[in-house]
């Protein structure tokens, strides 16, 4: 990254929130003259009293503890707020990486991380911040800002801010421990951390560190996850037919239907293959949930250098490593061969009726002395080992004072680097294969090759045979550098009847870089992995971004607050600037009623990867095609407009249809642009009881979206900026064989709902109450792919894009305290969940419980829990492959653990 430039200046934000706060409690300072000046998230201004145009939730350390969390993540996780598709670590038979948050049910590109109000880098290729890179000892309370803000932040504020606050001035020494297991007695989670820190009369310092070490568990473990038929949860058989028995076509046995071998001593003895008792379990083989471990360190520290002029400095490590098993490879060599990125492969053995055949007649285990085609899983392998590696780093230092008294100002640098590395497991080589499998294997014309022996189950193939085609484990490196200099100052403008008008006014220099390498057998160009899909390296240009901002609070009466800001940002590689402003008001019209409204655009900048990233290539064996709408076997299309587009509606096709997606980056790509819009009232009736109710409204448009069906429409109705991406088999006569699908600005959303949080204590002589009940109903989430296609509303269904969408999350605690005892219990609630008129994922609530107790001789707090304390199993959702929706729900089942907690 080109550091040496002459930076430039701009906004930053230390959002110190000194007051504890109940989850998506707002917190209003009763006291000003005793309260110092702080800074709220989705504002630039310190001001005297917490409030705020915007709905933020507050989720404290505290908080939590008693809910037994000890991750972001986590606690994320259990907001209404936070829906659809939020990466976590108990994701089931996946290799999710990072932790992320959807909030809204947007993707996470669209949801801000800060840390103490500042950018974090991200560590895919998207950019997408990882949750678990801050230790947990380190966090003071976290911020969720559910409003945009990109008149105050910038980029990627469309869906709201998450900010992460770190502890301030802390003195002592702290050690946490903490372990759980599941009632099956795997998922085990081991934590240690430990926070230490000092305060002088001029400086104080902290550092905070954890390690994790974290078990997944086995789908075969699991009822739900035991097996791909599950006609025994009532639903479909989702067995693979790339099994280890051989399923063979041609070798002269006849095409009405595929066969296999059962016998490996009698390999020409035939019968027909049956998948509903021969399709493949691959949960035998697969983790239901990832193994984690995690090593984070983090210090901050200040010293004053004289009585207006501050130093500070973040400094931060993270280490994460994920380790998980899929089902071990396989190859089908009837797939390949029309593919853009193997456009030869299993082509060596054509027959009379230009059908293309990969195993050799004369190939030395084939006993039916003609060619044909084979699909053959090779569970020799045994499971696939696939392993992740996180790396980030990270400092931050800077100036912070104030001059003429009244005007406070900060000047920061930060430089980070994140490195992800990804290896997925033992592959086979397309070209080994098709060498074991020629005519010439292990003959004088190719004496070197090991002939593979596919005409048996498993157990034909020999751990010779696999050490020929076995040559890769496919690698991926991703490698993200952020730089930023950034300046603001604050402080009173005018004095207005009402009180100070005060601004805030900033300008800020940042520099963006992806690299992205691919190993030689996953490239594009030279492919060679049997089970994978293509990519190719991403090496961008050095992204600059150029921002000013202006942001003013008027105090217009004494009961009503304005706020207004505008953000301009510049962007080198992006030929269009954007101005984004924010509107806001709050009104108070009785002491127990607060209202609140806000309006703004923001917008998103595509991804490196969605700009830069070069041809990729993946399989669809279910695609769109208006010319075959039923995806029949048997293709002709008379269609008006597909004899237009020069089909021949005599020609008829037979066979499988495979298409193949050739989709990558788009260097034109715009900026994605929102609107947003809140409306909301905060109600105090009597002391200790408080109620919220927000509106919120989110409209999207120019989103980035790969639609392949978008590029078939476009290529039927004559566009000829698309006459050449859609390719068909024969000449043009037949199936769709290849699209060319890149990203386009070509999707829009419209989504809208309300938030709804009461929060009641209580004290008795029984001790202290608190309930707390955190609702989101969302009214609608409304989606469309492309510019030509209809709103499609995906409330209360299942996605494949944005996952689970409930109409209702809810969210309670109850929290009991007296002395040094505490109990807390809580329980989540989704509503039902509909895939199809007959696949519905009905409603559920889980429940939680904890028990603690402080001994105060030796200053020791300890704790006690059970998740899922009643062993519910997740509802049962037939769509995908895993029984439910493990980004809602997971198998881990009930779960205990217990934590110790020691002060020195």
């Amino acid at each position: 990254m080109n550091t040496s430039k002459a930076f430039s200046l701009s906004a930053l934000s230390i959002a110190l929130l000194s007051v504890t706060a109940s989850i998506a409690t707002p917190v209003f300072a009763a006291d000003t003259e005793s309260i110092e000046k702080i800074m709220v998230t989705g504002s630039r201004i310190a001001r005297a009293e917490v409030t705020s145009t915007s709905p933020i939730t507050v989720v404290t350390k505290a908080d939590l503890t008693n809910l037994g969390i000890t991750n972001v993540s986590s606690a994320l996780r259990r907001l209404p707020a936070i829906t659809g598709n939020s990466v976590n670590n108990q994701s089931s038979a996946g290799g999710a990486n990072i932790q992320t948050a959807t909030l809204r049910g947007i993707e996470a590109t669209n949801t801000l991380i800060l840390l103490n109000g500042r950018r974090l880098i991200g560590s895919n290729e998207d950019g997408i911040v990882d949750l678990s890179s801050v230790p947990f000892e380190a966090i003071s309370q976290i911020e969720v800002l559910k409003d945009g803000a990109s008149a105050i932040y910038g980029s990627d504020a469309i869906a709201g801010v998450i900010n992460i606050i770190t502890r301030k001035n802390y003195e002592g020494f702290e050690v946490n421990a903490r372990y759980g297991q599941s009632s099956r007695g795997d998922a085990q989670e081991r934590e240690l951390g430990l926070v230490m820190g000092f305060s002088g009369d001029r400086g104080s310092m902290m550092v905070a560190a954890s390690t994790s070490n974290n078990s997944g568990w086995e789908e075969k473990d699991r009822y739900m996850t035991r097996s791909t038929d599950r006609a025994y949860l009532g639903g479909s058989n989702v067995s693979s037919g790339t099994t280890p028995f051989p399923r063979l076509s041609g070798f002269g046995l006849g095409s009405e239907h595929t066969w296999t071998i059962l016998d490996a001593n009698n390999p020409a003895q035939v019968t027909p293959f049956d998948y509903d008792t021969m399709g493949y379990n691959y949960r035998e083989a697969q983790s239901g949930a990832n193994d984690n471990k995690t090593t984070s360190v983090f210090l901050t520290g200040d010293y004053e250098l004289n009585d207006e002029l501050t130093f500070f400095t973040e400094l931060s490590f993270h280490d994460g490593f994920v380790q998980g098993n899929q089902a071990p490879p396989g190859v089908d060599t009837g797939w390949y061969g029309d593919n853009s990125d193997t456009p030869n492969a299993f082509k060596r053995y054509p027959d009379a009726d230009g059908n293309n055949f990969g195993v050799g007649a004369q190939q030395k285990y084939n006993p039916f002395g003609e060619a044909g085609n084979v699909s053959r899983r090779f569970t020799e392998y045994g499971s696939r080992i696939y392993k992740t590696e996180n790396t980030i780093n990270r400092y931050t230092l800077g100036l912070q004072g104030v001059v003429f008294d009244d005007y406070d100002w900060e000047l920061s640098f930060s430089s980070q680097s994140a490195q992800l590395v990804t290896r997925g497991g033992a592959q086979p080589s397309i070209s080994r294969i098709e060498r074991a499998l020629s005519n010439e294997c292990e003959t004088a014309a190719d004496p070197s090759c090991v002939a593979l022996n596919v005409f048996g189950p498993e157990g034909s193939i020999t751990t010779e045979m696999l050490d020929f085609i076995n040559t890769t484990v496919p690698v991926i490196t991703n490698k993200n550098d952020l730089m930023f200099i950034q300046g603001h100052i604050s402080g009173p403008v005018v004095e207005l009847p009402a009180g100070d008008m005060m601004f805030s006014s900033g300008i800020e220099y940042r520099e963006e870089q992806l690299s992205m390498n691919v190993d030689q057998a996953q490239r594009t160009a030279t492919f060679d992995v049997s089970w994978g899909e293509s990519r190719t390296p991403v090496i961008s240009p050095v992204r600059e971004i150029t921002e000013l901002y202006l942001e003013l609070s008027i105090p217009v009466l004494a009961n009503l607050d304005l706020e207004a800001a505008v953000r301009y940002s510049d962007y080198s590689d992006i030929n269009q600037s954007t101005t984004n402003p924010k509107f806001g008001l709050i009104y108070q019209p009785l002491d127990m009623l607060k209202l609140r409204a806000s309006y703004s655009t923001g917008f998103r900048a595509p991804t490196m990867a969605q700009m830069y990233q070069g041809q990729t290539t993946s399989e669809n064996t279910n695609l769109y095609d208006p010319c075959n709408p039923d995806n029949l076997a048997n293709f002709s299309s008379s269609k008006p407009e597909c004899v237009a587009l020069g089909l021949d509606p005599e020609f008829s096709q037979n066979g499988t249809q495979t298409n193949y997606i050739t989709g990558g980056g788009n260097p034109d790509l715009k900026p994605e642009e929102a609107e947003n819009m809140t409306l909301g009232l905060v109600v105090e009736p009597i002391e200790n009881l408080s109620f919220t109710f927000d509106y919120f409204a989110i409209e999207q448009s120019n989103v980035v979206f790969a639609s392949s069906r978008y590029v078939i429409d476009q290529n039927l109705a004559g566009n000829p900026a698309y006459a050449d991406d859609v390719v068909r088999s024969n000449n043009g006569q037949g199936f769709i064989r290849t699209i060319f699908s890149p990203q386009n600005n070509i999707a829009a959303r419209k989504l809208s709902g309300f938030d709804l949080n009461a929060n009641y204590t209580l004290t008795t002589e029984f001790g202290d109450w608190r309930v707390n009940i955190d609702t989101t109903i969302m009214d609608s989430f409304e989606v469309q792919d492309t510019s030509d296609t209809p709103f499609r509303d995906i409330v209360g269904s299942y996605d494949s894009a944005f996952g689970s969408i409930p109409k209702y999350k809810a969210a309670i605690q109850l929290d009991w305290s007296m002395e040094n005892y505490r109990v807390t219990w809580d329980a989540s609630y989704n509503s039902k969940i509909a895939a199809a008129k007959d696949d519905v994922m009905s409603a559920a609530t889980f429940h939680n419980l904890q028990a603690g107790y402080f001994i105060e001789s030796i200053a020791t707090d300890i704790h006690f829990g059970i998740q899922n304390v009643f062993d519910k199993n997740p509802p049962y959702l037939n769509q995908g492959i895993t029984s439910t929706d493990d980004n809602l729900y997971s198998f881990r089942g009930r779960f205990f653990y217990m934590g110790l907690k020691k002060e020195f």
